[in-house]
């Protein structure tokens, strides 16, 4: 029947409904949140996200950012990942031999992420495959040197700084898996892991740097065999039970937050207490984790 609404039409209109007046916030909202959980001026905080159109947020991406900016202030550091491939492998982006040009390349980890990369003062790391965004206090230092190390989430590369820094990291509406910090504890647990946790050789990537020159990077990728026998859901596990990864709402948004060195001491209390978030070689994979 013409102008009749279909039941789809009539779900999306109230979930509309109930999202703008019971389930949305501000940006005085969200920087109490972020106060709430330890937030604070001078603070370091590294955000992964997903925005969703019904994550109740009254604002644009943009005036999601400046409230993440203000939270840690100009002496404080924001950061976001701004891997430039999005459904694929590290090997894989590199065997098709395209650049990562650190002006242009978009980010495909999200809208917020993009539009941040967009931000004024925001500078950009030049790894092949896992360039950071930042902004604020020593954000130039922060960056600095990605391209010179063949481990783009090892010792020398920013993911260390994040540590250095006790750095909070939030997720927004994204799980646990895309916390990019998770590679660096494994690149530090790497010797209890069975097998390798890198393929044998390095692959060749290039950056092309603000002045537009082309750098060929030597750039480690995990191997096959250990993202096969990574089992994430045990640390997870493990965080939470000790009160070290948590979980809240604000509005219609999920949060899940967590100290880098929460993180990487839980990993290595797990490890030390004779688990691991790495299977054995020989253990076959529960059908749960399948």
């Amino acid at each position: 029947m013409p102008g009749v609404p279909k039941p789809k039409e009539i779900t999306s209109w109230a979930k509309r409904l109930v999202v703008t007046h019971l389930l949305s916030y501000d940006q005085t909202d969200l920087l109490k949140f972020l106060n709430k959980i330890g937030v604070t001026s001078g603070d370091s905080l590294m955000v992964h996200s997903s925005w969703r159109a019904l994550n109740g947020f009254k604002g644009t991406p943009s005036q999601f950012g400046h409230a993440l900016r203000e939270a840690v202030g100009e002496g404080g550091l924001l950061v976001m990942p701004s891997l430039t491939y999005h459904n694929m492998s590290s090997a894989d982006f590199l065997a098709n031999g395209k650049p990562m040009d650190v002006k242009r390349s978009p980010s495909a980890m999200g809208l917020l992420t993009e539009v941040f990369r967009r931000g004024k003062g925001v500078l950009r790391s030049l790894s092949p495959t896992h360039p950071l965004l930042a902004w604020g206090r020593d954000a130039s230092a922060f960056i600095s040197g990605h391209e010179l190390t063949d481990h783009p989430f090892g010792p020398q590369s920013p993911f260390a700084r994040l540590l250095e820094r006790n750095a909070m990291i939030l997720c927004m509406d994204t799980s646990f898996a895309s916390v990019t910090f998770s590679h660096f504890v494994e690149d530090r647990l790497s010797g209890t892991i069975g097998v390798p946790l890198y393929e044998p050789a390095p692959m060749v990537g290039t950056v092309i740097d603000a002045n537009g020159t082309r750098i060929d990077c030597p750039t480690r990728v995990i191997s096959a065999q250990a993202n096969q026998l990574r089992r994430e859901q045990r640390l997870v596990d493990y965080l939470t039970r000790n009160g070290m990864l948590h979980r809240k709402r604000i509005g219609n948004t999920q949060m899940l937050w967590i100290r880098a060195a929460d993180l990487v001491n839980g990993a290595e209390a797990l490890v030390h207490n004779g688990g691991h978030f790495f299977a054995d070689p020989g253990e076959s994979r529960p059908s749960s984790e399948a």
